[in-house]
């Protein structure tokens, strides 16, 4: 009992800051204005100095398998569901065209950032967010490789999405762990990148909640229960007894199996809608996954971590 109140301790802060996002919506204290710059300065100044200091100095992050392995399973991870989503496409919409594409796409990219990352902090420290950040190396990879060409086939414009601000903030925090430059890095610097980076989870959340209240007004979910159901039990049900079994199985170190169970729990993530809306997909199909497996991942996170941390023999900080 005391493990399953540690995770609700955990989780809910995020939708209870999700749902904050929402209401500041709604009354219009966070207007549809203001999305694009607090988005620009959240993904291209925030979330880089939070991985920056995460990673630079990190000692987890200087043993090789905590280099290497993590990206590779972050990218596996979204491919085997994106080839899941692919084989149930046709019974969920009913059609093999731009929404089954969708379909298959956000069944395979779990929420890999916003709430992964205090997940992970509250649950299992700083070690487990810095191997975090290098697993996103390869599930943003796969979402730009194999998503784009699965909803539109074409590559070139979707590679420049993957060199972006978050991930040439690791390669060079890991370029600059391994080589020890951190000890010549100012102090003022370090604490003000600290600083800069504990700002960028809330706002992501506060952001991430007053977009949903936009994208439920466009979403009917009486007409597509069968695409919300499968998702459920896809993306919360199937994959991660997938993603779990399989760090029991393969020798991981603890990190990577700390964030494996993290991700592992996560709902489908808000990124397809985007996806979707740059490369001819179903933006409609995207929200309905990402909402459904969201507001049924407040049942079902706390389950998979009370049950993972037994099978993958783990334990929370302070057990």
């Amino acid at each position: 009992m005391a493990e399953i109140l540690k995770v609700l301790s955990a989780v809910l802060p995020v939708f209870l800051i999700t749902f904050l996002g929402y209401q500041f919506r709604r009354i219009n204290w966070l207007n549809r204005e203001a999305d694009d710059s607090l988005m620009r300065v959240a993904m291209n100044v925030l979330l880089p100095c939070l991985a920056f200091s995460k990673i630079s100095g990190n000692e987890a992050i200087r043993q090789p398998e905590n280099v290497w392995l993590p990206p590779l399973v972050g990218f596996s991870s979204i491919a085997i569901g994106m080839l899941v989503g692919w084989i149930a496409r046709q019974y969920a919409t009913g059609q093999i065209g731009p929404k089954a594409r969708t379909y298959a796409i956000a069944i395979g990219v779990f929420n890999f950032g916003f709430v992964p990352i205090p997940l992970s902090e509250s649950l299992f420290g700083p070690n487990a967010v810095a191997v975090l950040f290098v697993f996103n190396v390869g599930t943003l990879l796969a979402m730009w490789s194999l998503g784009v060409m699965l909803l539109h086939g074409e590559l070139t414009s979707a590679w420049s999405k993957v060199l972006n601000a978050p991930f040439l903030s690791v390669v060079l925090a890991l370029i600059i762990n391994a080589t020890g430059l951190y000890l010549y890095i100012p102090e003022v610097v370090i604490k003000s990148i600290d600083m800069l980076g504990r700002c960028a989870i809330p706002m992501s959340i506060l952001l991430m909640g007053a977009m949903m209240k936009d994208y439920l007004a466009q979403c009917e979910f009486r007409s597509a229960f069968r695409v919300c159901w499968t998702s459920i039990i896809l993306r919360l049900g199937l994959l991660p007894a997938l993603m779990i079994i399989t760090a029991n199985w393969l020798p991981f170190s603890v990190e990577l199996k700390q964030v494996v169970l993290i991700q592992a729990s996560m709902p489908a993530a808000m990124f397809p809608i985007l996806i979707s809306r740059m490369y001819g997909g179903s933006p409609v199909i995207a929200t309905q996954i990402a909402i459904a497996t969201t507001l049924f991942s407040l049942i079902t996170i706390p389950l998979w971590l009370r049950f993972g941390i037994s099978f993958l023999d783990l334990k929370f900080i302070g057990q």
